[in-house]
């Protein structure tokens, strides 16, 4: 025992630490559910492996966790293991969304140190002592019956076991009759008065022995036997005879009234109009953040500030460009204009002397004039004199005489001045008339000479130059102007796209929202919350009121349970919460039964075996695995045997021939669950030729027991869907032609009423299939359809099995090493996961594998055993299919398949094929040559038609031409988009002739409003769907990063086309008043119209609806006399039953 305790010390420092510490009290988030229906909730546990054993106080709650003053807490009033999900119960007034669960967690070791702790304190018995030493009892003898004949064999001796005093082992491969045998020994022994402890390391393995009671014993007393913990199976969860759970709270009826009452006035008070109506819009409003919506239409409007100063700061930097060519215009214009008046220079010099000539000569005439004026004044003079004397001379001699005297003076002086001007001024004329000549020579010599260039030119050239200087300055200033205009602007755009600029999804969230009505519905909430104020308080104020009843009941339910579980004659549940419920630990126990002893840990086998004082029997099967090994081993040999041996090999047993051997061994050896070549399989690889099977041989041709499907051929290559390739870490492998073909079969086997279980080697290959079947919703259906590693599936069966191995024979696996006679855990390890695989299975086995990794394998392996089987003569024991003839096989070519290979090809025939993953690169020469291989029709969703649409459209003809019927699916006129490049010189006219030329190309296309599928079909079969606009990706590198991924399968490209409603667009209607072809628009359910039932339940009806509309909007007169346009309100409902949404609207 100190050697076990040391062990386990060893261990709990691997875990963490082997000191003990207080368990934090705080909450911490588990995960998020779902609503299931009112009262209980989903918490999703496959990839998490979440045990409601390892979690205490738990609360669903919104917000920020039960603390958050702000949220909503519920206490967790009981829940149900189920299936890759735990149900949980809370108040049933709780919301249906936004609700995680909560829960003070146990520390990561809790459960080594409470197995140390449970070592520690054991009692030294006789039955410990003997099992610690490999010490155990002999069984009766093989022939022994029991029962009154009913049992015999292997199951007369286990019984006997179970009802004799002792300490024995049972060795029961998988539908041998282990439940049988303890359903028959708990009935036996409680009616004896005997208390039993019945446990195992799993929940399933506990349901299945009780579940057996139940259904034997109809007449059971309440009570007389407890399943303590959760159980798995929900027969037992819900049978108030047995249920821990069921029978407290009929024990405490009284408080459970208390909160019912409570409960009934919350379901009360959430019926009053307001309050229903704010919890509706919370529910609509589930995941809208109205602060990330506004921050997201901030940036969107930034966005286009930033698009429309980019457009300014574009028009600024061309108006100065042109500025510049005008300013350069401009100067070479003015340089120009004062380069040819420098070139005339010698002209100009000409003309100068011409004019100083001309000037001489106007002088000269000047002074012939002023000498001529003078000539003429004197003559004038004299004239003036004579005729002065001659009125003299008529007069009297003596009354003017002084006169006459001095008329003759002044006369005789007049013309010796007269004389004088008159020689000078004929002088002069002489000289002037010679000079003039001389000048006048000169000037047209000089005339001619500058010749073609004159006065005029000169003066006209002045002109010009003057001109071209005046509209150099004012370029100039215009240049200044546009170059200041680009600056600002350029500083603008720079500033503001500094600030946030719109983000990938912010047009989507936007839209959404919007399209939704989101951001009304949000103001709208904070109306309700006001006028709720007083509600919402009394609501409060029940709710605190019911948690602290639920809080007094739950304390009721702890002093109610150690009383029951005391007082019942059979207790049931796990190894781990026989250590951690004291009441189960105290005992005492007559009998202690452990069922799938072999995949337990010893120190935990120990603990239970001390709780016997008269018998202990281990049931299992060491064929199977074993149990999970810790982190760490305990260095020291003598230590670590306690941890890695099994309680068969404690006491020599590790092959069935030492079972058989083994006096304290009972051996069934017949099993009822599987047929003879199943049988067959597993006694190649592990049983030895020891199993025998009660079943009948089936008839192999036309229903095989195992079928191998082979992946060869499906594509090997380094981006093939049959490559097996190794997870992140290089912790496990996975391919994606396990999970094609694993789902393929799980659907056909599912809709002929059968369960499945998908059994894998890996986690990464489980999750990977887990995947799959979640986004084609075919987990938590009837019957079930699960996916898991084998050591998750142990103790489980279904009527057929699909084992994925994930060998490609390329890179060998776990499967492919596996060989039981193999001394190394590892190859025997993976033949017991083999095994435990293939014996899940009642009806049939599928193993899915390349046919290259069996004919690679080893002989002795588990991959070489069922290659020989697969080559058996003269009947082959497993039969094969090769999964690459058969995928994707037309319907006209599988005439000729043998009845076999039509089974298969039915449950592969319509199923998806994945071939690749395209970028905006490679995607057009995929998709164009699937276009000009479409033989039937063609469907096409892309939203916007741009530039891209011309290289798409040469094939679209060809096609037609071929008589593919081609179905085209855009957006409306209205959008955006078009009308902007519809709006622009540069793209009007190409914009214009787009949707014509597409009319033109099929047979049918559809206008949709606010539409954002981008898909392609091609002949029912080939699928293309991602992010990428056929018609309007930019091409050469310009636009977006985008994604495409074809998918080959009918039965897919089926559910495509009719999540599409693609038969019912085919025929849109025409409005008879304006002969328009009316367009799709998609609208919401007015929330007072839906329907109060989940929206995940299947037949759940759509919140949304479709319509078609006219698009033609008509010119009115509004009351003022302005005018405005209005759409037309013809509408017809998509389906028939959506015509209730249109009221009184006229139909189309």
């Amino acid at each position: 025992m100190e050697q076990l305790v040391r062990a386990v010390d060893e261990v709990l420092a691997g875990e963490g630490r082997a000191g003990g510490r207080a368990e934090s009290a705080q909450h911490t988030k588990v995960g998020d559910v779902h609503y299931l229906e009112d009262g209980w909730y989903g918490l999703p546990t496959f990839t998490s492996r979440i045990d409601p054993d390892d979690l205490q106080d738990m609360r669903l709650a919104t917000g920020a966790g039960p603390e958050d003053r702000r949220g909503r807490s519920f206490t967790v009033l009981g829940w149900r293991v189920e299936s890759e999900r735990v149900r949980l119960q809370v108040a049933i007034h709780a919301p249906r969304s936004g609700m995680s669960l909560w829960a003070v967690r146990r520390l990561p070791d809790f459960l080594f140190r409470s197995l140390r702790e449970a070592l520690a304190a054991l009692p030294n018995n006789g039955l410990t002592e003997r099992f610690v030493g490999g010490r155990i009892d002999a069984v009766a003898p093989s022939e022994t019956s029991a029962c009154d004949g009913v049992l015999k064999g292997g199951q007369a001796q286990a019984y006997l076991a179970c009802t004799s005093p002792g300490l024995r082992l049972v060795w029961g491969p998988p539908g041998t009759g282990k439940t049988t045998v303890l359903t028959r020994a708990l009935s036996d022994l409680a009616l004896r008065g005997k208390r039993v402890l019945l446990v195992s390391g799993t929940n399933v393995a506990v349901d299945n022995a009780l579940e057996g009671v139940l259904k034997e014993r109809s007449s059971l007393p309440h009570g007389l036997m407890v399943r303590v913990g959760s159980p798995a199976l929900r027969h037992v969860a819900e049978d108030p005879r047995v249920s821990l759970s069921l029978l407290v709270r009929a024990k405490v009826a009284e408080a459970e009234q208390a909160v019912e009452g409570v409960a009934e006035q919350l379901a009360s008070l959430a019926r009053e109009p307001r309050l229903t109506e704010l919890r509706e819009t919370e529910a609509r409003l589930t995941g809208f953040d109205p602060h990330a919506y506004e921050q997201a239409k901030g940036r969107l409007a930034h966005g286009l500030l930033v698009e429309r100063l980019a457009t300014e700061l574009e028009a600024a930097e061309a108006g100065e460009a042109d500025a510049r060519v005008r300013s350069k215009q401009a100067a070479n214009e003015h340089q120009e204009a004062l380069g040819r008046w420098e070139s005339w220079a010698a002209q100009r010099t000409l003309l100068e002397q011409v004019v100083q000539w001309r000037t001489e000569i106007e002088k000269g005439e000047q002074n012939q004039q002023q000498m001529q004026a003078a000539l003429l004044d004197a003559e004038a003079a004299l004239a003036v004199l004579d005729t002065e004397q001659r009125e003299l001379d008529g007069r009297s001699r003596l009354r003017g005489r002084r006169r006459r005297g001095e008329i003759q003076r002044e006369r005789a002086e007049q013309s010796r001045r007269r004389d004088a001007l008159h020689q000078h001024v004929a002088q002069a004329t002489e000289t002037y008339a010679a000079h003039h000549e001389v000048l006048r020579r000169r000037i047209a010599q000089a005339r001619a000479e500058a010749h073609p260039v004159d006065d005029t030119t000169l003066r006209l050239q002045l002109a010009l130059i003057e001109s071209t200087a005046a509209d150099q300055t004012k370029v100039d200033q215009d240049l200044a102007l546009a170059q200041h205009t680009a600056q600002t602007a350029g500083h603008r755009l720079r500033a503001a796209r500094q600030d946030h600029q719109p983000q990938p999804g912010d047009a989507d969230l936007v839209a959404a929202s919007e399209n939704a009505g989101l951001p009304r519905l949000a103001v709208r909430l904070r109306e309700l919350r006001t006028s709720c104020t007083g509600l919402l308080s009394t609501q409060a104020e029940l709710e605190y009121k019911h948690e602290r009843l639920v809080r007094e009941l739950a304390r009721r339910r702890s002093q109610a349970e150690p009383e029951l579980i005391r007082e019942a004659r059979v207790v049931a549940t796990t190894l781990a919460r026989l250590r951690l419920n004291r009441t189960v630990a105290e005992g005492p126990y007559d009998v202690v039964l452990v069922d799938e002893a072999g995949a337990a840990l010893l120190p935990e086998l120990i603990v239970a075996v001390a709780k016997a004082k008269e018998t202990v029997v281990l049931f299992g099967d060491f064929c199977q695995l074993g149990p999970v090994m810790p982190k760490r081993m305990p260095k020291q040999p003598e230590l670590e045997r306690w941890i890695r041996t099994d309680c068969f090999e404690l006491v020599g047993i590790r092959t069935p021939a030492d079972a058989l051997a083994h006096s304290g061994c009972a051996a069934l050896l017949t099993t009822h669950r599987f047929g003879p070549d199943t049988t067959d399989l597993v006694n190649r690889i592990v049983y030895g030729g020891m199993l025998r099977s009660a079943r009948p041989v089936r008839d192999r041709a036309l229903d095989p027991e195992i079928i191998l499907v082979t992946t060869d051929g499906l594509g090997e290559g380094d981006d093939g869907i049959a490559s097996v390739r190794r997870a992140p870490g290089g912790k496990g492998r996975w391919w994606v032609a396990g999970s094609l073909l694993a789902t393929a079969l799980a659907e056909r086997h599912h809709d002929e009423g059968e369960s499945v279980g998908i059994i894998t080697p890996y986690k990464v290959q489980a999750q990977v299939t887990h995947d799959w079947l979640h986004d084609q919703r075919h987990l938590f259906r009837t019957p079930v359809v699960e996916v898991g590693t084998a050591h998750r599936f142990q103790g489980r069966e279904f009527d057929v099995v699909v084992l994925d191995l994930v060998e490609d024979g390329v890179l060998s696996g776990w499967t492919a090493a596996g060989d039981f006679k193999d001394a190394r855990s590892f190859p025997r390890d993976g033949a017991r996961l083999f095994n435990v695989g293939a014996t899940r299975a009642r009806q049939r086995v599928y193993v899915i594998a390349a046919w290259d990794a069996l004919a690679r394998a080893a002989n002795g392996t588990v991959l070489a055993q069922l290659r020989d089987m697969a080559r058996a003569e003269p009947e082959a024991l497993v039969r094969g299919v090769r999964s690459d003839h058969l995928l994707g096989l037309p319907a006209a070519e599988s005439t000729g398949l043998n009845p076999l290979q039509q089974e298969i090809w039915e449950a592969f025939e319509g199923h998806v094929r994945y071939t690749a993953i395209h970028d905006e690169d490679t995607y057009y020469p995929d998709a164009l040559d699937a276009i000009d291989q479409a033989r039937h029709n063609i469907w096409l969703w892309s939203p916007w038609y741009t530039k891209r649409m011309w290289e798409v459209l040469p094939h679209l003809h060809d096609a037609r031409r071929r008589g593919v019927r081609i179905h085209l699916f855009v957006t409306n006129e209205s959008d955006s988009l078009l009308q902007g490049q519809l709006g622009k010189p540069a793209t009007a006219a190409d914009a214009a002739r787009r949707l014509p030329e597409l009319k033109a190309v099929a047979d049918t296309l559809v206008e949709i409003k606010d539409m954002h599928q981008k898909i392609l079909v091609i002949d029912e079969q080939l699928c293309f769907l991602g992010s990428l606009n056929t018609l309007s990706h930019a091409p050469g590198g310009q636009g977006r990063r985008e994604i495409m991924v074809p998918f080959r399968g009918r039965r897919f490209a089926r559910h495509i086309l009719d999540h599409e409603n693609a038969e019912l667009l085919l025929h849109p209607p025409v409005c008879p008043d304006h002969g328009s072809q009316a367009e799709l628009r998609k609208y919401t359910v007015p929330s007072k119209r839906r329907s109060t039932r989940s929206p995940h339940t299947t037949n759940h009806p759509a919140q949304r609806y479709f319509v078609w509309a006219c698009p033609t909007r008509i010119a009115v007169v509004k009351p003022d006399g302005t005018t405005a346009t209005v759409g037309c309100d013809r509408r017809k409902a998509l389906r028939p039953e959506e015509t209730k949404h249109l009221g009184k609207q006229p139909s189309l």
